[in-house]
């Protein structure tokens, strides 16, 4: 089998998906198959290594997605999609990949644009009786003074969170605690997307849930909680990729709590058509849980959520990818 490991992308999240690919390829090395790393950078799609090893860098042909490797022509049995952000994360290269017929562990291009923007998926689980923050949504075109007295109306009082409503690892993320950082906070978010939500911050304990559905079995991994230690407050980057934050696998919460995590995060799987492992994120205040977003490329690094949660069920990362690439290989039509 030539399985084509594909991360980097052209956002700020490449440096971490580089992270999660080096970190997967280590993982998925087996004497019954190959394992070719893509770096995709915006038009720029080369191999970079095979089997673990640093290779001359190889053009992919993009009139069908193989390679030229040791005078043969390569071709793919599945991608496994390390890319966070665009153009994996948000369904560009997997609307390729889906037209070309060539199976992938991702979820739907449609999918992963819906989940891709916070604000679309927001309005699509809320109705479905999934409790979030309530936010306000501004566009470079739409901001101005005004939304300050929208904000204060529909979302009470400050502190705010302020999110670019398309990204991941926190980038763009500020909390908001005066009226005065407002305004820079959303220049900020929307150096990383053209719409910015201005949230309301809900004070609890953050948790985060991975899931993976199959035809053959259901992955509900353990809920992890998230205590962060940095300045900001929040989980930002530094807490996520600077060691700033402890990581408690399973939650400090009842069994209650974690049925009721695990639950919803079962339902957002399935009303959203993921494919593949998710990771869902919230708020627990008391009883009440809170979406904040749900992940379809979820980070893969030594330091990584996920994985910690895969090792706490008892299982090695590289037993959860051959399930996944079971499943992308046999059930891909499907999707």
């Amino acid at each position: 089998m030539n399985i084509a490991l594909v991360y980097g992308g052209s956002s700020s999240e490449r440096e971490i998906s580089i992270l999660s690919g080096k970190n997967t390829a280590k993982h998925l090395l087996s004497p019954e198959r190959n394992v070719f790393e893509i770096d995709i950078y915006n038009s720029s799609w080369k191999l970079v290594a095979v089997n673990g090893k640093a290779t001359v860098p190889v053009q992919i042909d993009k009139n069908d997605f193989t390679l030229q490797w040791e005078g043969e022509k390569i071709s793919f049995s599945v991608v496994v999609l390390m890319i966070h952000g665009t153009p994996g994360e948000d369904g560009l290269f997997i609307s390729y990949l889906q037209m070309l017929g060539i199976p992938h562990t991702g979820c739907s291009a449609g999918t992963a644009l819906l989940t891709f923007d916070k604000y679309a998926c927001k309005s699509v689980l809320r109705p479905l009786g999934v409790r979030m923050p309530k936010e306000v949504h501004v566009t470079k075109r739409s901001w101005n003074d005004s939304w300050q007295d929208r904000a204060k109306e529909v979302l009470g009082p400050l502190p705010w969170f302020v999110k670019p409503a398309a990204g991941g690892s926190s980038f763009g993320i500020s909390k908001v605690c005066t009226m005065a950082d407002l305004l820079p906070a959303v220049e900020r978010a929307m150096q990383e997307d053209r719409v910015v939500l201005i949230e309301e911050c809900i004070e609890g304990i953050e948790v985060t849930n991975g899931m993976m559905k199959t035809a053959a079995k259901e992955f509900i991994l353990p809920v992890t909680e998230i205590v962060s230690h940095s300045a900001s407050g929040f989980f930002d980057y530094p807490a996520k990729y600077k060691g700033a934050s402890s990581e408690i696998t399973p939650a400090r919460i009842s069994k209650e709590m974690t049925q009721l995590v695990q639950n919803t995060t079962s339902v957002i799987y399935d009303a959203l058509l993921c494919r593949g492992v998710v990771r869902a994120d919230y708020i627990l205040r008391g009883s009440e849980l809170f979406f904040l977003e749900v992940n379809t490329v979820p980070g893969m690094t030594t330091q990584s959520l996920v994985p910690q949660e895969i090792e706490a069920a008892g299982m090695t990362l590289r037993e959860f990818l051959d399930y996944m690439i079971e499943f992308a290989v046999n059930e891909h039509k499907d999707f």
